[in-house]
C-alpha cells in the first residue's frame, strides 16, 4: 500500500474520529415523549406521585397591559411515576389568570431545559383549564403550554391545572418563565440547573481538533 493512500485513510479515520467524540460530547439526550423541535397534544396523568417537595417559589405575581396573575414553581423528588427514575427532578406550575385579568392568557413557557429528557403533562383536576398542547423548541431549551385554542382559553379568574415536567436531572435552579398573550411578562421560576461539559470532556474536543489541524495542514511527503 502506497505512502499517498495511508495518509489519506489516516486522515479519514482521524476526522471519523472527532466528529463522534463533537457529538457525543455536545448531543442532548433526546430520548424522551416531548423531544426538542415537537409539538404534542397534552396528556393527562396523575403525577406526581408520592414526591418530596424540594423548594416552591410561591405564588409570584405578574401584571401587563392584557392580563395579571400569578405563577408558582415547585420542584419536587421522589416522584414514583417519573419515568427516569425516583431521583430524578419533576417540576410542577402553578399559573392563575387573575380576576381582574382583561384577556385570557395563550400560553407560559419555561426554560431552561436543554440537554435533559422530559416528560410533559397536566394533572386532571375539576375546575382548572387544561392545556390543549405542549411544545419543546428546536434546542431542547424551551418547554411550553398552550391554551390558545378554542373553547379552552385560560380566562380571567381562572386557574390551569398543575403544569408537569418530568426530567432526568438531579439539580435546579431558579430560572425564568414567560407568560404571554398579546404582550409578554417574565416570572421567577424553576428549571434543571444547565448542563456544563467537564473539564476532561473539553480538553478531549480540543485535543481531538488539534489533532484534525495538524494532518489538514501536513504537507505530503
Amino acid at each position: 500500500m502506497s505512502r499517498q493512500l495511508l495518509n489519506l485513510l489516516r486522515k479519514c479515520a482521524l476526522r471519523a474520529l472527532v466528529a463522534s467524540l463533537l457529538l457525543l460530547a455536545s448531543s442532548p439526550l433526546m430520548a424522551s415523549p416531548l423531544p426538542p423541535g415537537s409539538v404534542q397534544g397534552a396528556a393527562a396523568e396523575n403525577n406526581p406521585v408520592g414526591a418530596s417537595l424540594v423548594f416552591t417559589t410561591g405564588f409570584v405575581p405578574f401584571v401587563t397591559a392584557t392580563f395579571n396573575g400569578s405563577l408558582r414553581s415547585n420542584v419536587y423528588t421522589n416522584d414514583t411515576s417519573n419515568p427516569f427514575g425516583p431521583n430524578a427532578l419533576t417540576f410542577v406550575y402553578d399559573l392563575v389568570n387573575g380576576p381582574g385579568s382583561p384577556d385570557a392568557i395563550d400560553r407560559l413557557t419555561v426554560s431552561s431545559f436543554a440537554g435533559y429528557q422530559t416528560d410533559v403533562s397536566f394533572t386532571p383536576v375539576p375546575g382548572p383549564i387544561a392545556p390543549r398542547t405542549v411544545t419543546r423548541s428546536l434546542n431542547g431549551a424551551v418547554v411550553g403550554f398552550e391554551f390558545n385554542v378554542p373553547g379552552f382559553p385560560l380566562v380571567a379568574n381562572s386557574v390551569a391545572t398543575p403544569l408537569v415536567v418530568q426530567t432526568n436531572a438531579f439539580n435546579w435552579t431558579p430560572s425564568l418563565a414567560s407568560v404571554i398573550d398579546g404582550s409578554a411578562t417574565s416570572v421567577a421560576s424553576l428549571a434543571p440547573t444547565a448542563i456544563i461539559p467537564e473539564p476532561a470532556t473539553i480538553a478531549l474536543i480540543l485535543g481531538g481538533l488539534a489533532l484534525l489541524t495538524s494532518v489538514r495542514h501536513r504537507k505530503p511527503r
